[in-house]
């Protein structure tokens, strides 16, 4: 009789086991500091386009538990100098190493949809690609280091 109860306390483990889905997407609580844009220490400009320029002081990236990514940047658009701090919530999805942050849900007909920002988390770094598909490639490196804000 014993050896039947473990048999079934087995077989029940293992049909546990098997309808957890473990390739689905994965959520993390972490926080980051932006490290370098294109492989440029901070502060730095965000690309070489036309037109006004903008300096990253600082950044921070932010998962949680439930699927939220929360971007904060503080910089400087020239020639107009504007300063400030701005923060864009989003939700985000971890398969394996990869990581995507943005919307998931169907763009709206008619609606201009930006993409979902895609990447790779390496240990404690995470290396986002912000604008997929531009001419005009901008990739961030975040890190686990302390956050400095000026």
């Amino acid at each position: 009789m014993r050896l039947s109860c473990q048999k079934a306390l087995l077989a029940l483990l293992i049909a546990t086991i098997g309808c957890h889905e473990s390739t689905g997407p994965q959520t993390v609580s972490a926080n980051y500091a932006l490290q370098a844009i294109n492989g440029r220490q901070l502060p730095t400009y965000l690309a070489q386009t036309p037109g006004p320029t903008a300096t990253i002081y600082w950044a921070t990236l932010t998962l949680d538990q439930s699927g939220k990514a929360v971007m904060t940047e503080h910089r400087r658009v020239e020639p107009f100098s504007t300063e400030g701090t701005y923060t864009i919530t989003s939700d985000y999805r971890i398969r394996g190493l990869q990581i995507e942050i943005g919307s998931f849900q169907p763009c709206p007909i008619n609606a201009s949809c930006a993409p979902n920002m895609t990447g790779m988390i390496v240990g404690s770094t995470v290396k986002l690609a912000i604008n997929p598909g531009s001419s005009f490639p901008i990739s961030y490196e975040y890190g686990t280091a302390p956050v400095v804000a000026f």
